[in-house]
């Protein structure tokens, strides 16, 4: 059974593989792929030629593990049956592109770790409650019960004292990609977090996350005009409020305006897609691929990211223009310039919910509908104390239990916990607020994968 499942597995997941006309085989070699167990954990070793990307994810009783890019890799399955794991398979999904399913058998949580000369990838798998973590003195949670118009509800709350210098605020990405998505308790675990929240909205159909994103110091998806975000500057102070943006290609020649970062483009600039986005861009009748600063090809279709570069997608109205511009072997380099400038992480969300320590809800100005503002759901918010402490608060929204809220209840429950400044994120089934390596809220539904969280790490070697 576990056999006959390996051609069907690539279904399980909305990775939006597609075909690769434009991917042509290079990339690094697989040297080797098996298994080793160690500490209580079971781990799949990849080793390659040379360095690889790569995204993971779950789903009941499945973990799977795409890299690239890599060639050399034959079909293989094998069984395990050494604590969770049951057997996994290798297969190439297209040329370029090679993934790695693993059956297990209950819960389990993952890490992935990376090595260097030689470049080997490791996948641990974990039982679900050696992801259990305690927290440090820093960061504390606490349950409460809050009135709201209909009742009550249950609110979440972890405060995070931000003058530890052994705690780091950071963005991060579901599964690793910008348009794939992971549950924010499995990716709390993979990335060696203490405490989480999911990020901001996505687009439902294609997982594409709304608004903007930056992780380390990379601008992975535009910011939308007018609406709030969270950030962190590289020099360690919190941010809540817009962010601006402009992007640019700088070549010798011309400077050529960037409308949209990892998704379509917009009339009046080009898109750029970078690293984070997957091995593959989505088709266009014109890609530019740049590595290393320079331009080295041209194709159409869906066209492979170069891990050291970034591709170029021009809309109908200045296609003429990028291609005489963006010759073979043309200096060209993406620029992009923030404002407020010196950005670290950002995750945006949206409406602000306090500034100033009052409440300040300006939906319609920042382009949300009527309906999320009046609404009770449930809810999750980031939040600056003026101490200054980080609060990230989840609402529960379960019939007959808890009522959720309005966002306007959000912004008054924020201010009587001491909230400066304060920002909505994604709510309803998205809300999830991960504390020791454990889900505390209940979310509606099943937990939802997300596309990006804000993660608090501590390393007690600092």
């Amino acid at each position: 059974m576990l056999r006959s499942a390996v051609a069907g597995s690539t279904a399980l997941l909305v990775f939006s593989c597609g075909l690769a006309s434009a991917f042509a085989p290079k990339g690094a070699r697989l040297l080797d792929a098996g298994w080793v167990h160690s500490s209580g954990a079971s781990s799949l070793v990849v080793h390659s030629d040379e360095p690889l990307r790569h995204r993971v994810a779950s789903v009941p009783g499945l973990l799977i593990l795409d890299v690239w890019p890599l060639v050399g890799a034959p079909t293989h399955w094998e069984p395990v049956r050494v604590g969770p794991v049951l057997a996994w398979s290798q297969q190439t999904l297209y040329p370029g592109v090679v993934r790695f399913t693993v059956w297990v058998r209950g819960p389990v949580r993952y890490k992935v770790f990376r090595r260097a000369e030689p470049h080997k990838l490791r996948l641990a798998v974990l039982p679900a409650w050696r992801a259990r973590v305690r927290l440090p003195p820093s960061v504390a949670y606490r349950k409460l019960r809050w009135a709201t118009g209909a009742g009550s509800a249950r609110v979440h709350v972890v405060t995070v004292d931000l003058k530890d210098p052994r705690l780091s605020v950071r963005v991060a990405l579901g599964a690793g990609t910008v348009k794939d998505r992971e549950p924010a308790a499995e990716a709390t675990t993979r990335l060696g977090g203490v405490a989480a929240i999911n990020g901001g909205f996505f687009a439902p159909r294609n997982g594409q996350p709304l608004g903007v994103l930056v992780v380390d110091g990379r601008l992975v998806s535009a910011p939308i005009p007018r609406r709030s975000a969270f950030a962190i500057l590289k020099d360690g102070r919190p941010y809540i409020g817009p962010v601006r943006w402009r992007g640019w290609i700088e070549t010798p020649t011309a400077r050529l305006p960037v409308s949209a970062v990892n998704r379509p483009p917009r009339v009046g600039g080009a898109a750029v897609y970078t690293p984070e986005y997957g091995p593959l861009t989505p088709p266009h009748p014109l890609a530019v691929v740049v590595r290393r600063g320079r331009v080295v090809s041209t194709a159409s279709g869906r066209v492979p990211i170069p891990p050291d570069g970034f591709v170029v997608a021009s809309p109908a109205s200045s296609r003429h223009r990028v291609r005489e511009t963006m010759r073979p072997d043309t200096p060209a380099e993406f620029r992009a310039a923030l404002d407020p400038p010196g950005v670290a992480h950002a995750l945006g969300g949206g409406p602000r919910l306090v500034r100033e320590g009052r409440v300040y809800v300006p939906y319609r100005w920042e382009g949300f509908r009527p309906s999320l503002y009046g609404r009770r759901a449930a809810r999750s918010a980031v939040a600056l104390t003026a101490h200054p402490k980080l609060l990230l608060v989840a609402v529960e929204a379960s019939r007959g239990d808890s009522t959720g809220m309005t966002l306007p209840e959000l912004a008054r429950t924020l201010v009587e916990l001491g909230a400066q400044d304060a920002v909505n994120l994604d709510g309803g089934g998205s809300s999830t607020l991960v504390v020791g390596g454990e889900v505390v809220n209940r979310p509606q539904g099943s937990q939802r994968a997300v596309p990006s969280l804000l993660l608090v790490r501590y390393d007690p070697q600092d």
